[in-house]
């Protein structure tokens, strides 16, 4: 009987060891969150959640963000905005496919905040396909989220 609540003991001890464990590291993953995403106003005011959106319709759509970036002087941070999307050609027929752009964003406490977006200048350039909007840290990234313009 001494034995079998030894077993006992040690596998309790172990399960407890392990959800410690798994507490204390989901507890420190830093956090990487779109706090909304949609389709918005040209006030920047969202109309509606949504990650489809029309193609051919000159229309305003992106998301916000926190994510932590490892730095405690509450002012602003920079990171890269990029958009990854299909070839939309220019006037000269030369393809763009995306951008990247160093941003300022707000940050307090180590954690960024803001918004993302792309508003069309006509309809030609609402192409359907796939449409990836990322915020990068140096290497690392932060936040990727995909629309479907359809």
């Amino acid at each position: 009987m001494r034995s079998l609540s030894i077993n006992c003991c040690a596998i309790c001890a172990s399960i407890i060891l392990g959800l410690v464990i798994a507490v204390s590291v989901y507890a420190n993953e830093p956090i990487r969150k779109i706090t909304e995403f949609g389709i918005y106003t040209d006030e920047h005011e969202l109309i509606k959640k949504t990650k489809s959106v029309p193609a051919g319709e000159v229309t305003r759509f992106g998301f916000c963000f926190e994510a932590f970036v490892n730095f405690f002087d509450d002012d602003a941070y920079m990171l890269i905005q990029s958009l990854e999307h299909p070839p939309i050609k220019d006037e000269g027929g030369w393809p763009n496919k995306g951008y990247n752009v160093p941003r300022m964003f707000k940050v307090k406490n180590g954690i960024a905040t803001g918004c993302a977006d792309f508003k069309a200048r006509n309809q030609a350039e609402m192409l359907a396909g796939d449409w990836i909007f990322s915020i990068t840290d140096g290497g690392e990234e932060l936040i990727r989220i995909k629309f479907v313009v359809e």
